[in-house]
């Protein structure tokens, strides 16, 4: 079942009265951290209340929106297998494909292979999504995923290079992997909770400054039914998603 995070007038049954049943503690719990005062909850109260809210949305999915550059052979392998998670090893067989292709030359398939940030324990094996409109993070934050193909740990390094990076900014198309990706495959600390609280709270008439809108990482595959859709620039949905006809820098097709 979808979890739509926009309305929580219409949130699952099961959700909506443990968020009911423990409106106070939640409230007091923000209300404590903005020092505002009232009744005192102490860590390991909030805790339990968030290990069981953490139970309750196990059983839900939310919509997400991954940003990125593919080849019609990804999209099509994606559309067919689902996403795996990178690596460099799944890199250097990304690379490779293009070599086969012709896209690339044995130098800069090289280069490419060799000169990344793939394995390093902060990219490899999780897949980002935003379960926001795109666009609100802005140029700055998602126009280099669309620029340039093979993700953040391979134009990180390439980039500036005006080799290798002319050569991911030809490649492939900007892209928007719409998913429905399972609350239970997420990062247990990426914050969901949190947002899913102040959103229920703010529906109820609190108002809080700290943030609603959520972007997380799966650590497991995504299998191909998850998978609702690829929007390609420059379809008219893709460019309202991103709001990147306002940007400085023209995308590529």
């Amino acid at each position: 079942m979808i979890l739509n995070l926009d309305e929580p007038a219409a949130w699952p049954k099961p959700l909506a009265e443990y968020l009911d049943q423990n409106h106070d503690l939640f409230l007091s719990w923000e209300r404590q951290g903005e020092g505002t005062p009232g009744r005192k909850v102490s860590g390991f109260e909030y805790d339990q209340a968030i290990y069981g809210l953490r139970a309750v949305m196990r059983p839900y999915s939310l919509i997400g929106l991954h940003c990125t550059r593919l080849t019609d052979r990804e999209i099509d392998h994606i559309l067919a297998e689902g996403m795996q998670l990178p690596s460099g090893e799944m890199l250097a067989r990304r690379v490779n494909d293009l070599l086969v292709a012709g896209e690339v030359t044995e130098t800069i398939a090289a280069r490419l292979i060799a000169e990344n940030q793939a394995d390093e324990s902060g990219r490899t094996g999780m897949v980002w999504f935003c379960f926001f409109r795109p666009g609100i993070a802005g140029e700055s934050g998602i126009g280099s995923f669309f620029q340039f193909w093979g993700g953040e740990a391979l134009y990180n390094s390439h980039d500036g290079d005006p080799d290798t990076g002319a050569v991911l900014e030809r490649v492939g198309v900007p892209c928007l992997i719409e998913a429905e990706v399972p609350i239970a495959s997420l990062e247990p600390a990426g914050g969901l909770d949190f947002k899913i609280i102040r959103r229920y709270l703010i529906h109820r008439g609190f108002r809080t400054r700290e943030p609603v809108d959520h972007e997380d990482r799966i650590k497991k595959p995504l299998p191909a039914h998850c998978i609702r859709r690829v929007i390609r620039h420059p379809d008219s949905e893709f460019r309202e998603l991103t709001g990147c006809e306002s940007w400085d820098a023209p995308l590529r097709p």
